[in-house]
């Protein structure tokens, strides 16, 4: 904003990078106190004062409201032949509905808000323990909180009631981690346990501004706070494991205390809760476009029509042909008005109510997942659910799906199956370790190598034990970890407990002390963790574990090459491995890395970059001490899965950040990679020249395969994140073309950001593709927001990908229901909406637009303004809203079944410009028709009824009023596959509705109207026009004409080119059991809104459903290329 004045306005703490907070505020001489954030929350919009400009100013930002709004300021300034009212009050109950539904969400956050932000918390304050609300918290504070609370901020933990000093505390609100979690307190501070005691402390907290980062704390307690380095006594890094975050509970620990350090707004919580990138539905997109394709039909029909009715009147010197004493004036300002008018006059074509409409019907469809009880986990309780119901339509366009491996296609749950030891191949057989190659397994537990390397994994790893009822429990945030820990129990090493200070395990019944010295923690750059430990008899010793690519090159001694192929032969058996090593540290090499480290903790400034300058000087001369396999098996029912989406025509990437031989072992066990299919590999190409030469052959020989006509198994590809990274930077679009020739992808040992990297790329090719990413860590988070759509599944590493996703499943199997089910019903039915009402809205102004070439051109409504009001508000919106919520064109277990039936869908463009074109084909045949029938009903006409009167314009109006509600309603009947009491009670409700109203009306207005009648008045001719029986006749004609040509095409290409959801439907809806209710969805959807199955088809698949051949199959995907123009998105395919 400043520009190069920016930093003369900076805090101190944006230009050091350091946050200072001294302890009870406490601040010395000649500084100046910190304006830190309050503690009060807000995740509000709203405030009362900028709510209604505010909210006003969001919702005509839509092409449609500012149009209408537009179009009411034309109409206050001009003469119109239209009031104000008539477009005024639409306008208004379409803003007020959306205003109200956001008022109420955003009252409920306040309410949300001020819950949290007036819950009372303990805070020490002039030397006594007081209570005070949540929101008046200040840094600097220190508060006391007790077992099972939250934590209202970000504070560094000071004591704890534990006698380590350490407490447990869960994240579920934070990450959705539901394991124990270990943190601890600054020795210089642990015995701090009283009010008098604390209240003593001096002391300052040097840590790193706000972030987002969850698993990230940089900072140090400095004690005898003074204003220079000499008069400090003492000072503690501190890091994550210091940190009390701010929505985390307080678990199995009494009490504790801590000093925040940040509040409010700077929060991790609060920064974290910052709304991800908008994704913006295709369906709006296109329904922007259209709007914007009428706006300029309506400019430009006005302008055309201004300029003929000026030429008329030039030449035609006469006054109006049924208004007396009207004459035009020639002026600039007349040719202005009547353009102006005609602007008004046409403005009803754009549909006032659509967006609220596409809104209704999402969101309350977004519900129905939740309800599907075929995507109901009985055994962890966890329905299936949409997180936003902006995207429900896109589940039925995915082409590509990106899936993660470990947790997503498999179960997460790790079992220790081998290991290898100095050289040697060992394998547990029934509870006991022993030799894989012998043919009499015996118990090697016992042997010293065996025993060396058990003791190893007990102790390196970050672990931590509870006890309940005298029962020792693991806590791990690592299912590896917990399952190498227990196998190293199971066979006689026992990890008993950790503290600040060691690590206690059990070896052969003798308790065993290390002294814990210092942590070098997992990341995915180094892709392992190392930890230093003084062993009983005085030894030094630090012990490694990780990936074999990261251990291995730093091992300079031991069976390196055997253990390299063991680990290869583990993971070509789908297990997931790990390498272990070591070496002994001597005193002298002790205090230089000791010092080292130390350095790196205390650093506040580029720390990271500090502890890998530091911990890869430290993790070299490794011994190679062996190696591990635990096995992860397939979830049920992902073959089948991965099967219905090959054959819905989705192409499957599954994207690991395994070792690849596991990974391709998993891909061939789900099916991914058939056994037919021809695999190529894309591995450790550093060389772009190599890397593109591999490429090129690659692409000519798949690119050869797909042009011919013989059939081909596939091609699959393996890819690694070395020669992905060389492919993205020098070759990326020939890599591009290459994968999306191929049948499956697998990319193997890519970090989050890669993940991310190629969903972007197929994302952003040319023709668009709807991607859908998948996944269950923290590490699937960067491509679940990438990814047109995302999908989390409740994992067992945290609630982090379910969190940023857009819908949440508990198993990958459910995608299956997900996408063939709901995705294929809402698309299908939203794009049916959105044409529709586009198709009702044309129908409407149609008839009008053809009187002005009847009336010199003048800008004269036909419809009375209780017909132009009740048009989009009463008689013609809760058919489509039925129709949008509850059609079926096909039963769901037939989609469920069947994913040739998606494959279909997903490839025909349903808001595609051809079915467009369709409808308003559709629209422009009923204008005329309904025009041409009123205009010969009443041209030259004689009397209507006993009374012989004629009917003047408003009865020429209200008849074409009459024929378009009928027309459109009926549209929508014959549109309708699966009727339920609900659609009965919206089609026919309304027609009923609409003579019941305006006879109502019109007696309400003038109760002499029954022996009154006067036709010149728009509010008698409904009654007058009920006395003529022509008009019945009319009626009649002129709805069958309407839609007689819908139902002859689609008779006609149901019986010459059916696509192959006709072919399905001509077999199962004519032999469904129409009484059976008991299909998941029916009985599901009935709790809820009562539906009834009494004469509309069931659900269940008929068993007397002949499955089509192999051939068939195929020539009905030729058939079904060959009948897309006429297909189900258009209005005349989908006409029964």
């Amino acid at each position: 904003m400043f520009g190069p004045f920016k930093g003369l306005f900076a805090t101190e703490e944006e230009q050091t990078g350091i946050r200072k907070v001294y302890v009870f505020n406490r601040y010395p001489e000649g500084i100046t106190p910190h304006q830190f954030p309050d503690n009060a929350i807000k995740t509000s919009k709203y405030t009362f004062w900028n709510f209604i400009p505010k909210n006003l100013y969001e919702q005509f930002k839509r092409i449609a409201n500012f149009y209408f709004l537009c179009v009411v300021i034309i109409m206050l300034c001009i003469e119109t032949p239209i009031g104000p009212g008539t477009t005024m009050m639409p306008l208004t109950i379409v803003i007020t509905i959306s205003l109200f539904k956001q008022g109420y969400e955003d009252y409920q956050r306040h309410k949300a808000d001020n819950e949290v932000n007036q819950r009372l918390v303990s805070v020490i304050r002039h030397g006594c323990l007081q209570q005070i609300v949540s929101k008046n918290i200040r840094v600097g504070d220190v508060v006391k909180m007790e077992c099972e609370e939250e934590f209202p901020c970000d504070m560094v933990l000071l004591s704890s009631s534990d006698e380590e000093g350490s407490c447990y505390i869960t994240t579920a609100n934070l990450d959705g981690e539901t394991n124990l979690k270990i943190l601890t307190c600054p020795e210089e501070t642990q015995g701090l346990l009283t009010v008098q005691e604390l209240h003593g402390l001096d002391a300052s907290v040097v840590c790193e501004p706000p972030n987002v980062d969850l698993y990230r704390f940089q900072g140090r307690i400095v004690f005898a706070t003074a204003t220079n380095l000499d008069n400090i006594s003492a000072e503690k890094s501190l890091g994550s494991s210091n940190l009390l975050l701010r929505g985390a509970t307080l678990k199995n620990t009494k009490f504790v205390y801590g000093v925040p350090v940040y509040t409010g707004k700077d929060t991790k919580m609060a920064l974290n809760q910052a709304q991800a990138q908008y994704k913006l539905p295709s369906i709006e997109w296109k329904m922007n476009m259209y709007i914007l394709f009428f706006c300029f039909v309506v400019v430009g029909l006005a302008t055309v029509l201004t300029i003929i009715e000026f030429f008329w009147e030039v030449q035609v010197d006469r006054r109006a042909l049924y208004r007396t004493g009207v004459t035009y004036s020639h002026s600039i300002g007349g040719f202005l008005n009547d353009f102006f008018s005609f602007i008004v006059l046409f403005n009803y074509v754009i549909p006032i109510s659509l967006y609220v409409t596409v809104e209704a019907v999402k969101f309350i469809s977004s519900y129905f997942i939740k309800w599907d009880m075929e995507m109901y986990h009985a055994e962890s309780d966890t329905p299936a659910k949409a997180n936003t119901s902006d995207l429900n339509e896109e589940l039925g366009q995915v082409e590509y799906v990106f899936s993660d491996k470990t947790g997503t296609l498999t179960e997460n749950e790790l079992v220790f199956r081998k290991c290898s030891i100095e050289g040697v191949k060992y394998w547990t057989n029934d509870g006991i370790l022993a030799e894989e190659d012998t043919s009499n397994p015996t118990d090697v537990s016992g042997n010293q190598n065996v025993k060396d390397f058990l003791i190893s994994m007990s102790l390196c790893h970050s672990v931590f034990t509870t006890e309940y009822q005298g029962i020792l429990n693991y806590e791990a945030s690592s299912p590896d970890e917990k399952a190498l820990v227990e196998a190293a129990a199971q066979f006689g090493v026992k990890f008993m407990a950790s503290s600040r200070n060691s690590r206690k395990i059990r070896v052969e019944g003798h308790l065993d002390r290390y002294e814990f010295c210092h942590l070098l923690p997992f990341d995915n750059t180094r892709k392992r963790m190392s930890i230093i430990l003084k062993d009983p008899t005085g030894k030094i010793l630090m012990l490694c574990k990780g990936a074999e690519s990261s251990v291995l090159e730093i091992c300079t001694s031991g069976c390196t090459e055997v253990t390299r192929q063991h680990v290869d032969d583990y993971a070509a058996e789908g297990l997931r491995t790990l390498v272990f090593a070591m070496r002994e540290i001597s005193p002298e090499d002790y205090a230089r890395v000791d010092q080292m480290m130390t350095d790196c903790q205390n650093a506040i400034r580029d720390r990271d970059s500090k502890e890998q300058i530091t911990f890869a000087e430290v993790e070299q001369g490794l011994c190679c001490i062996g190696a591990t396999g635990v096995e992860d098996r397939l979830q049920d029912g992902v073959y089948e899965t991965v099967s219905a989406l090959k054959d819905g025509g989705v192409k499957l990437w599954v994207l690991t950040g395994d070792k690849m031989e596991t990974a391709v072992n998993i891909s061939q066990a789900c099916n991914h990679f058939t056994a037919s299919m021809k695999l190529h590999f894309l591995t450790a190409k550093r060389d772009p020249e190599s890397c593109q030469q591999t490429l090129n052959s690659m692409y000519k020989l798949v690119e050869g395969t797909a042009n011919s006509a013989r059939p081909s198994p596939g091609y699959g590809l393996v890819v690694d994140g070395t020669s992905l990274a060389t492919c993205l930077e020098h070759c990326p679009d020939l890599f591009l073309k290459t994968t999306l020739l191929c049948t499956a992808v697998l990319c193997c040992r890519l970090s989050p950001l890669q993940k991310a990297k190629v969903v972007r790329m197929v994302k952003e090719y040319k023709t668009n593709p709807v991607t859908l990413a998948i996944g269950d860590g923290a590490n699937d988070v960067s491509m679940i927001l990438e990814a047109n759509v995302g999908v989390g599944i409740y994992g067992k590493e945290g609630r982090q990908a379910v969190r940023s996703s857009d819908f949440s499943i508990a198993r990958f199997q459910y995608l299956r229901n997900l996408m063939f089910v709901h995705g294929h019903y809402f698309y299908r039915r939203i794009a049916t909406v959105v044409f529709y009402f586009f198709y009702k809205n044309v129908v409407f102004v149609g008839p009008a637009i053809c009187f002005l070439f009847m009336n010199g051109y003048s800008p004269q409504t036909i419809y009375s303004e209780l017909q132009l009001i009740g048009f989009n508000l009463m008689f013609s919106a809760l058919p489509i809203i039925s129709y949008g919520l509850f059609e079926q064109h096909l039963p769901p277990t037939l989609l469920y079944e069947k994913p040739i039936l998606y494959k279909e869908s997903a490839k025909t463009n349903l808001l595609a410009v051809k079915y467009f074109v369709s409808w308003m084909m559709l629209a422009l045949w009923n204008c005329f028709v309904i025009f041409l029938f009123c205009f010969a009903l009443f041209y030259d006409a004689g009397g209507f009824n006993y009374s012989q009167r004629v009917g003047g314009l408003w009865c020429y109006g209200t008849v074409a009023y009459i024929c378009v509600i009928f027309t459109i309603n009926i549209m929508i009947a014959l549109k309708t596959r699966f009727w339920v009491w609900f659609t009965h009670f919206t089609i026919w409700g309304t027609l009923i509705s609409f003579v019941v109203i305006s006879y109502v009306y019109a007696l309400w207005t003038n109760p002499n109207v029954l022996w009154v009648h006067e036709t010149n008045d728009p509010t008698y001719v409904f009654i007058f026009l009920a006395s003529c029986p022509v008009i019945y006749l009319t009626v009649f004609a002129v709805v069958v004409l309407c839609l007689m040509p819908p139902v002859l095409v689609m008779l006609l290409q149901h019986h010459l080119y059916p696509m192959e959801m006709d072919k399905f439907r001509r077999y199962d809806w004519a032999s469904l059991n129409r009484s059976d209710c008991s299909s998941r969805f029916d009985f599901t959807l009935g709790q809820y809104i009562g539906l009834s199955c009494a004469g509309s088809p069931g659900y269940a698949a008929s068993t007397e459903y002949q499955p089509l051949q192999e051939d068939h199959t195929e020539r009905a995907t030729s058939s079904s290329s060959r009948s897309k123009e006429g297909g189900e998105g258009g209005v005349y395919g989908s006409v029964r």
